[in-house]
């Protein structure tokens, strides 16, 4: 999901769909056939499909005497490719085909930027066309931005175990808002299984939880292949390990948690296990049951507070906004950000502070956001809230 949709971004910016503009500037083409040539076809001003312009493109060509000959003429075909946006060009049986790039004014719109030797089929060197492309990437580097800026994600998105400091407040901010749904909140860690590795000083071992699986390492070789998809309980991780050999050793630490998800296991990274030492792996202790949510404010209550310590609070949450209620404000300031840089693109003097050319010289006001757009994220800016 994203902040503003495709069709959302490319009305707003005025962009449809693979269209190619051909004018005075940018119509000629030279072409040599095994007929004769070069020879050089003027396309037809206009703004045209891919289709379109493989259809008028090839309709030049086969109207081109000098191209198609005069006996046993040859017969061209045109095509446009809407996945890899190259056009093609083809000779009938026993032709070819040539294309000069110099004075080919229509060269790089067809996505040609060299020469091309006679062959029974040439194809373009650039992708060509639909600039839908390049707007939707634009509109994805802009709200990467926007949400880099208000040091938030705006669309909907699980989090799992993420990790607080209990500080002894009633109040825990959380990271994203609003809130949509709250499924855990856990006080403490509780080890619950502990890895080794019979390898002596001379060699290295260490493991860590990743987001999939366990990652472990050996004398500078990782093993990632015991994953939660695979081993769904804790008990199957301490039996995949075990089975693992090169000395690596597994066991449950407390009884009664063998059926726990695996995907419970809570990130750490690096620990040391070789020369037999034993490192323990940790689920969240019980969930709180007695814990009040301000879901707009993305915060979290719990009285008595939250006690004490580091990475100590576990939450699994989902906030953000869905696509029918994603702020109408909060979208407008993307789209005219990814409309300001999709105008100006071309600019040569765009984001530089001074020129100088002989004896003149001045300075550019540099403004990096349209106002209206800095105004709007400087409401959805996440700014420290009291505890």
């Amino acid at each position: 999901m994203t902040i503003v949709s495709d069709d959302s971004i490319l009305s707003f910016t005025g962009v449809s769909a693979g269209y190619f503009s051909v004018s005075s500037a940018n119509n000629s083409v030279i072409l040599t056939s095994s007929k004769g040539g070069p020879v050089t076809l003027t396309l037809t001003s206009g703004t045209y499909t891919g289709a379109g312009l493989a259809t008028e493109l090839q309709t030049r060509m086969n109207a081109s005497n000098t191209l198609k000959g005069l006996v046993d003429p040859l017969t061209f075909t045109v095509a446009y490719s809407t996945i890899t946006r190259l056009f093609t060009l083809t000779s009938s049986a026993g032709g070819t085909i040539a294309y000069t790039h110099a004075g080919s004014s229509a060269g790089m719109t067809l996505g040609f930027n060299a020469d091309h030797a006679a062959a029974l089929s040439i194809t373009g060197d650039l992708p060509a066309g639909d600039p839908t492309a390049i707007v939707l990437e634009l509109r994805d580097a802009v709200e990467r931005y926007v949400q880099r800026i208000c040091g938030r994600t705006f669309e909907s998105t699980a989090y799992a175990l993420e990790e607080y400091d209990g500080k002894g407040y009633e109040i825990i901010n959380l990271r994203n808002y609003p809130i949509i749904s709250l499924d855990r909140v856990a006080l403490g860690k509780l080890d619950i299984i502990s890895v080794k590795n019979s390898g002596q000083y001379e060699h290295t071992a260490s493991v860590s939880v990743t987001a999939t699986g366990l990652r472990l390492v050996y004398d500078g070789v990782a093993d990632v292949s015991v994953t939660w998809a695979a081993n769904t309980t804790l008990s199957a991780v301490v039996a995949a390990v075990n089975a693992l050999g090169s000395g690596w050793t597994a066991q449950m630490s407390v009884t009664g948690y063998d059926s726990r998800r695996s995907s419970d296991l809570i990130k750490c990274f690096g620990r040391s296990c070789s020369e037999g030492r034993w490192v323990y792996l940790q689920i969240p202790q019980e969930a709180e049951w007695d814990v009040e949510v301000y879901a707009d404010w993305g915060q979290i209550r719990r009285i008595g507070g939250f006690p004490r310590g580091s990475k100590n609070v576990l939450v699994d949450y989902t906030a953000g906004y869905s696509a029918a209620d994603m702020p109408e404000d909060l979208a407008l300031a993307v789209k005219v950000l990814t409309k300001h840089i999709w105008v100006r693109r071309d600019e040569e003097n765009w984001g530089t502070s001074s020129y100088s050319s002989g004896e003149l010289s001045g300075t550019f006001e540099r403004e990096p956001l349209p106002k209206e757009v800095k105004d709007i994220l400087d409401r959805y800016r996440r700014r420290p809230r009291l505890t």
